[in-house]
């Protein structure tokens, strides 16, 4: 795999798995040297980085306020009461 274009389309296969810490540590290391000398593929694992992130931030959890938390409680209370 000694020809650039071969090590950059090997490395563009496998950047979510080595963003994921998911590759054997010989392949990790193939990927790490080469995108440490690679302007294309680095700025590849840059953009999925950034994407992953925005997805990450995009579906963190969210506490509901306190007072929505009791008037659904209250409502179903009440559906409950209703049906009985």
């Amino acid at each position: 795999m000694t020809d650039l274009s071969q090590m950059c389309s090997f490395v563009m296969m496998r950047i979510n798995a080595f963003l994921d810490n998911e590759l054997d540590e010989e392949t990790a290391d193939d990927v790490r040297i080469h995108i440490a000398n690679c302007d294309e593929c680095i700025n590849e694992v840059e953009i999925w980085t950034r994407i992953r992130g925005a997805i990450k931030q995009a579906y963190e959890p969210v506490t509901a306020p306190v007072s929505l938390i009791e008037k659904i409680t209250a409502r179903i209370h009440d559906m409950e009461l209703d049906t009985a």
